[in-house]
């Protein structure tokens, strides 16, 4: 392979790293994970409420959405995170949207909560400790918790229809 191919290479390689990055990393750990007990964690909103996940237990089911104000992906999901916020208005269901804390600031989340106009629970993983815990690989990543505390569901994507995936969660 000669200087140009080999820079031609590097150049596609470097392109698809790009697209990839931005168009954000979906999990391999995608599916059922009803054996997984949930981390408690305890973090504040961008309000400054504190939010612990153990309050929900027997109260709730729980849909954390771990996600990004740099994640192109992530926005994309915002207008069917909104619709399925208001479809589950007057379930016993609680969406969680934790941004992941890398490379952003509050002030940057508060700017786009204001932008989207989020009607959902804002929390900042500052440290990134309970993305880790998680084992938030990519955003967005979406894991549901049932009522007793347990993992049912990890998705990279929102269904398209709420209602519908509403009406899957509560018959688990």
């Amino acid at each position: 392979m000669n200087k140009g191919e080999s820079l031609v290479w590097r150049c596609i390689i470097f392109v698809i790293s790009v697209a990839i990055l931005l168009t954000g990393c979906p999990s391999n750990q995608e599916g059922k994970q009803q054996s997984l007990k949930a981390f408690d964690f305890s973090l504040k909103t961008i309000e400054g409420e504190e939010i612990q996940l153990k309050s929900y237990q027997g109260k709730k089911i729980v849909h954390l959405v771990f996600w990004a104000t740099w994640c192109p992906s992530c926005l994309m999901e915002i207008p069917k995170l909104k619709n399925l916020y208001h479809a589950a208005e007057n379930k016993p269901y609680e969406v969680l949207s934790i941004d992941v804390g890398l490379n952003d600031s509050i002030e940057r989340v508060k700017q786009t909560q204001a932008r989207y106009q989020l009607p959902y629970k804002i929390i900042f993983d500052g440290t990134g400790e309970v993305s880790k815990r998680y084992g938030i690989i990519g955003v967005p990543t979406h894991i549901i918790i049932n009522k007793e505390g347990m993992i049912i569901d990890r998705f990279n994507q929102l269904p398209e229809n709420p209602k519908t995936y509403l009406a899957q969660v509560f018959s688990q």
